[in-house]
């Protein structure tokens, strides 16, 4: 019998990722696959991103490290075998090297495939990874990864075009998105209120830095606060309002006082979604 390992991202109140184990299990059972969910440790429990911008970086490798330590230890135990599959929802998943130094040792009744998405990393030249200069290392970790895995898992065709530019040569596969359960976010929702309804709201809910264009967004506001005041421009954040440009922070401050421009900030996932409604 076959078998999903599922090797997901620790979570975070101000990140996505808080649900998305939730919504590939709902998935999963939906689906009548046979899963086992492969943990790491948690570091600390701020569920905060202290350092970096998308996930913490030490929170971040000390769960993949110690995720990736109880993945091996099924393998060495023999229980993970060629026809199990082992999914993983950040290519970069620090430990992984250990899969083809192992697989390539072992027998090919215990090599199972292995398929990764590919959440940005260096053929997206937006992803954060450039802010950082993580390029020229980061690029031969990918070259590396893509020699071993069954697949990677792309979320649009202009991903799978930029693996493709930067050479790239295992198989690809566009799924269209990233995992996403409708019913649960709706669900965190007390009342829904009808569209006509909902309060004159426009709300920025990215991330406040420079690959997500946050001096567009406030551009706009000052141009549209001269056409209709009474439209509420906002950012939602799941903790205290972060760039990796600090500029962008001091023009929102400045904006907020000046403009009906709302900065939203620590908020849970039940008050994200409020906004919404």
């Amino acid at each position: 019998m076959s078998k999903l390992y599922y090797m997901g991202l620790e979570p975070y109140e101000g990140r996505y990722t808080l649900q998305l184990q939730q919504w590939s299990e709902a998935a999963f059972k939906r689906r009548g696959i046979d899963y086992e969910v492969i943990h790491g440790d948690i570091l600390d429990d701020s569920k905060a991103i202290v350092t970096g911008q998308v996930l913490d970086a030490h929170g971040r490798s000390y769960y993949s490290l110690t995720q990736m330590a109880n993945l091996i230890k099924k393998m060495k135990a023999g229980e993970i075998t060629w026809q199990d599959t082992i999914f993983f929802e950040d290519m970069f998943t620090p430990g992984i090297e250990a899969l083809p130094y192992i697989m390539d040792q072992v027998s090919f009744e215990y090599q199972p495939r292995i398929f990764v998405r590919c959440l940005a990393q260096t053929i997206d030249p937006d992803d954060f990874v450039h802010v950082w200069d993580m390029q020229k290392w980061m690029g031969l970790y990918e070259k590396m990864t893509d020699q071993f895995v069954t697949g990677v898992l792309a979320s649009n065709e202009e991903m799978v075009a930029h693996m493709k530019i930067a050479g790239w040569e295992a198989p690809t596969f566009n799924i269209s998105g990233l995992a996403f359960d409708k019913d649960e976010v709706r669900g965190r929702v007390a009342t829904r209120i009808p569209f006509n309804d909902r309060k004159l709201r426009v709300v920025f809910a990215a991330r406040f830095d420079q690959e997500k264009q946050p001096d567009f967004f406030m551009d706009l506001i000052e141009r549209y606060h001269t056409i209709n005041p009474n439209v509420e421009f906002a950012v939602l954040s799941g903790g205290p309002l972060r760039s990796n440009n600090e500029k962008y922070l001091t023009r929102a401050r400045a904006m907020e006082k000046t403009h009906n421009f709302k900065i939203y900030e620590n908020l849970k996932k039940n008050e994200y979604y409020e906004f919404a409604r």
